[in-house]
């Protein structure tokens, strides 16, 4: 089991990020000096523009001046104190009063600095600022992970804790809510969260895939159906909408909603009842509807293909779920929450992050999202024999240049380690391009017949509808060359 105290950004290897807000260019070279090596070193001029890099980077101390240009320090700290709490401030002044500083401790400041500064002193108190705050992020991690039933969203980047305090201001109300974000950003989970904080928690939570049940069974799905209502309708069914009343009802992927079928879904919304499929009566419902999309609903709406009424009545309290690759801070905490999962399901004690995986990690755009990042993991763990992760079975989109070596092993051959590093790589293009063997032929740039003799060289296993796909007749004998009139 993955130690919960254990904080993966450090034990990583990444830098933690320094904010200096000063007017002073020549104090922020000096703290820039003084910082660069150990940190993540980010400056900002003025109180404003402080207050914009807070809300994009997950910073966990700043060191801030009381005299800036367009609002004072002590209202700076206020305003951080009052927007992330658990940022850890340190002032700096010229005025050697005690009366600022004591204000700016009653407001949270972690400590008081009067310039010109001791340099030994300033990089102590920094990194006594940070490791105190790295601390109470660990306390809270290991309250979410022991309360994860509760709550299951991973995350401290400044646009989770927005995420956060949205749910937490919707969750209380019966208004609609509408969650926008790309396949894999955790929809479903923002949407069981408002249900477990809501007074409904107690009651049903029911999740439709709107994409996934075919166009003619949509409307008997969601509203349900009387007995002889179609062929095949042997009985009564009770649709989603009755069976999550008095709960919370989920609709993924509601942009591809049947057209005709949102009119109906609009005036349940509007009328709180439904009618099943084949029945004439009124069935009154208490449902709280949340929605999701990964499209765009409103230029839908304007192209004819999503009511736009129904738009509006969706689009009550939206929320936009970031994509990963705009808060690659919190991978490192989502790789070490899939590793207790995962070590918890396969009964494994995998607890070793190799740098350069989770360097790749950091590098990674991500497309897939959170569902991409976990799939990996999985992935990763089944063929991992050790405590540690991995680097050979990644993904050829993930891989990039990293050797299928495991860091540090220089044991191999350089014939060895030339073929080995052939078969991981021809069997991540065989996967990619789903064993369509010409496909695989032009993207490693050799001929078909020499692919054949690659794969059975190398002891490549292909699927067991595909092992007569390739030709392995022709007469080369090396896996790294082609011999004789080999038209490769």
């Amino acid at each position: 089991m993955a130690d919960p105290l254990r904080n993966p950004v450090r034990d990583a290897g990444l830098k933690p990020r320094l904010l200096s807000v000063d007017d002073e260019p020549g104090v922020l070279a000096s703290l820039q000096a003084i910082f660069e090596g150990d940190y993540n070193f980010i400056t900002a001029s003025d109180g404003n523009r402080a207050l914009e890099i807070l809300d994009t980077h997950d910073i966990p101390v700043a060191v801030i001046d009381l005299g800036l240009p367009d609002i004072s320090g002590l209202n700076l700290l206020k305003r951080i104190k009052e927007s992330h709490p658990a940022l850890e401030c340190i002032m700096l002044t010229a005025n050697t009063a005690l009366t600022s500083g004591i204000e700016a401790m009653k407001l949270g400041a972690y400590d008081y600095l009067v310039k010109p500064f001791d340099v030994e002193h300033i990089q102590v108190v920094v990194r006594n600022a940070l490791e105190k705050g790295q601390l109470a992020q660990e306390i809270c991690y290991r309250r979410m992970d022991d309360a994860s039933k509760d709550r299951p969203i991973i995350g401290r980047h400044p646009l989770m804790r927005k995420l956060s305090d949205w749910v937490e201001q919707v969750a209380p109300s019966d208004v609609t809510a509408l969650i926008i974000g790309e396949s894999g950003t955790g929809k479903e989970l923002v949407a069981r969260a408002i249900h477990r904080k809501s007074p409904r928690q107690n009651k049903p939570f029911i999740a439709v895939n709107c994409g996934a049940i075919p166009a003619e069974l949509t409307e008997s799905e969601l509203f349900g159906h009387e007995k002889g209502a179609f062929t095949g309708a042997e009985r009564q069914k009770p649709g989603k909408f009755e069976l999550a009343n008095h709960g919370t009802i989920f609709l993924d992927e509601i942009s591809v909603l049947p057209f005709g079928l949102q009119s109906k879904l609009l005036r349940v919304l509007q009328e709180k009842n439904i009618e099943r499929v084949g029945g004439t009566k009124l069935i009154s419902l208490d449902v709280r509807v949340v929605a999701a999309t990964n499209v765009d609903l409103k230029q839908l709406s304007k192209e004819g293909k999503f009511r736009e009424d129904l738009y509006y009545r969706l689009n009550i309290v939206p929320v936009a779920l970031p994509p990963l690759r705009d808060r690659k801070s919190d991978v490192p905490f989502l790789v070490e929450h899939f590793l207790g999962v995962y070590n918890r399901k396969y009964q494994k004690n995998i607890t070793g992050i190799p740098k350069r995986l989770m360097s790749r990690f950091m590098d990674y755009r991500w497309p897939g999202n959170i569902r991409e990042l976990e799939n990996v993991i999985q992935r990763l763990m089944l063929v991992s024999g050790g405590d540690t992760l991995s680097l050979k079975q990644l993904p050829l989109e993930l891989a990039g240049g990293v050797c299928w070596l495991e860091e540090g092993d220089v044991s191999a051959t350089l014939d060895k380690a030339v073929a080995g590093f052939e078969r991981e790589y021809i069997t991540a293009v065989l996967e990619k391009s789903n064993y369509r063997m010409s496909e695989v032929s032009e993207r490693l740039g050799i001929h078909r017949n020499t692919l054949g003799v690659k794969i059975k060289q190398l002891g490549i296993v292909l699927p067991d509808n595909l092992k007569d796909a390739v030709d392995v007749t022709t007469r080369p004998t090396s896996v790294h060359g082609e011999s004789g009139t080999n038209p490769c």
